[in-house]
């Protein structure tokens, strides 16, 4: 990085040691950020962006990739590549091919000193390991966890990082001697992401077509007002909320509209700033977004800056705007300049995933709002023998949910290793155990339903962190979880 000022702040920043690290979504606080792409392969570079060379635009593509599969989602991608253009102007600058006099180099001038940023044995080892791009993007944006059990933190380790401006974000994950170097990149890397967004592949070409629903929490009542809505619009309100913290205000139903509005079957996300570069850039975003998570959120139309896509003409992409399908005059409301319009089906897209009971099954933290750290069988110096369940760890308080209908057998301290603990039988006999709870909700003898919240992720017992360790009990025997949470349905 382009400062020593990391050094003086690491040992404030670490945390304790990462067991077998599986980072499969980011650590967020207060809000989920959804992903709104659902690629499974890399997304050609983007095409149309002034100023940019080939090379460049390659680069980004790449850290958007890699935004995608950690779960930081589009916003996490304008974070990375804005951070990418300021530190070696997306690796077009010679000089950051080879160390500083700090012994930085690479996409995001990362340390190639011993026991940094990657794990060689020489400093020319960590040099070759740095040069990979998409190397140097994964530890941008989920840290790295060093050999000594130090872990630098990345994006994903940035407590409310989705509440932060970009270059907010962008300084805390770089530490930079120019903290405020980073506003100048962020309208060009937003143009980047959104190029991307409209240019990515679908269906066969590599992008999941999943059916499955998105998870997010509850609409902010300053943001949105959920009351009439149906359930596909909630979903949608929800995962906009959470995944742009800049959208200040969305709206729902609305008394006496002839149309879906009037039917709580649309929603309308007011953009911040719409008629500046940035601000079209976000409502792209989340315009595209809505187009291609449609199947799974229900989504049968979307309108933004005079331009429609419907789900019945899907083939036919975006389309101009008519007099006789939606207005494209010169009023800003009328022809969707300042906010994007979403109409929905109204339970499409939101059917819970039945699980074996024929009940519905949750996980047990809201998508978005977790990472997994260690997995069922592992082992180590922290376990007796293994490990007996899945470890989603996540800031202290968030929300703990029932990931099936039963009764509370067990709600109190355990006074060992499991901390604060709930054991919950589902109506099939298996036991669910949330360990390590800062605060139980529930009481024994409690009938709970699926995904009611029963605690919150704390730090009690034997931990070396916060999170929520959860175990599956068949016949009183663990079972691994993710297994048994993904032939229901779910994949944590």
């Amino acid at each position: 990085m382009k400062t020593t000022a990391l050094l003086t702040t690491l040992t404030a920043l670490v945390v304790g040691p990462v067991i077998a690290l599986a980072l499969l979504v980011p650590l967020l606080a207060g809000a989920a950020t959804v992903d709104p792409v659902g690629c499974t392969t890399s997304p050609g570079a983007p095409v149309g962006v002034p100023g940019l060379t080939g090379p460049q635009l390659e680069r980004a593509a790449v850290i958007y990739a890699v935004a995608v599969e950690t779960g930081v989602g589009v916003q996490g991608a304008v974070v990375g590549i804005t951070t990418a253009l300021q530190e070696s102007d997306l690796g077009a600058d010679p000089t950051t091919g080879t160390p500083n006099a700090d012994g930085d180099i690479g996409l995001f001038q990362m340390r190639t000193l011993i026991g940094w940023h990657a794990d060689g044995i020489t400093i020319a080892q960590n040099i070759s390991i740095l040069l990979d791009d998409r190397y140097q993007a994964r530890v941008f944006f989920i840290g790295h966890t060093t050999l000594g059990g130090w872990h630098i933190p990345g994006l994903a380790d940035i407590p409310h990082w989705q509440h932060l401006t970009i270059t907010q974000t962008a300084q805390k994950v770089q530490v930079s001697a120019f903290p405020n170097a980073y506003a100048k990149q962020e309208t060009t890397a937003r143009a980047v992401v959104a190029t991307l967004l409209h240019n990515r592949p679908t269906g066969d070409e590599g992008c999941e077509t999943s059916d499955a629903t998105l998870e997010c929490p509850a609409t902010p009542t300053a943001v949105g007002d959920e009351r009439g809505l149906a359930p596909d619009a909630v979903q949608v309100m929800r995962c906009v909320a959470a995944g742009w913290p800049q959208i200040r205000t969305i709206g729902g139903l609305r008394h006496g509209d002839s149309k879906d509005h009037g039917t709580g079957r649309a929603v309308d996300v007011m953009i911040p700033s719409w008629s500046t570069p940035t601000g079209a850039a976000v409502g792209q975003e989340i315009a595209e977004w809505a187009r291609t998570n449609a199947a799974r959120l229900g989504v049968t139309y979307v309108i933004w800056q005079r331009r429609i896509w419907s789900a019945a003409r899907t083939n036919e992409g975006w389309r101009n705007c008519s007099e006789g399908s939606c207005y494209s005059g010169p009023d800003p409301s009328a022809a969707h300049l300042n906010h994007v319009h979403i109409s929905v089906n109204g339970t499409t897209g939101t059917v819970p995933t039945p699980g074996s009971s024929g009940a519905a099954v949750v996980l047990p933290v809201a998508k978005g709002m977790y990472r997994l750290t260690a997995g069922f069988g592992q082992v180590g110096t922290r376990w007796s023998t293994i490990h007996t369940g899945l470890d989603f760890a996540a800031p202290e308080g968030t929300a703990i949910r029932a990931v099936t209908p039963g009764t509370v057998t067990y709600a109190q301290p355990s006074g060992g290793a499991y901390g604060n603990l709930t054991k919950i039988l589902s109506p099939d006999g298996t036991a669910i155990w949330y360990a390590h709870q800062s605060h139980i909700g529930v009481r024994a003898g409690q009938t709970v339903t699926a995904g009611q919240t029963i605690g919150a992720v704390g730090a009690t017992g034997n931990v070396t962190g916060k999170h929520l360790h959860l175990e599956v009990r068949i016949n009183g025997r663990p079972v691994d979880p993710r297994t048994w949470l993904r032939t229901r349905g779910l994949d944590p």
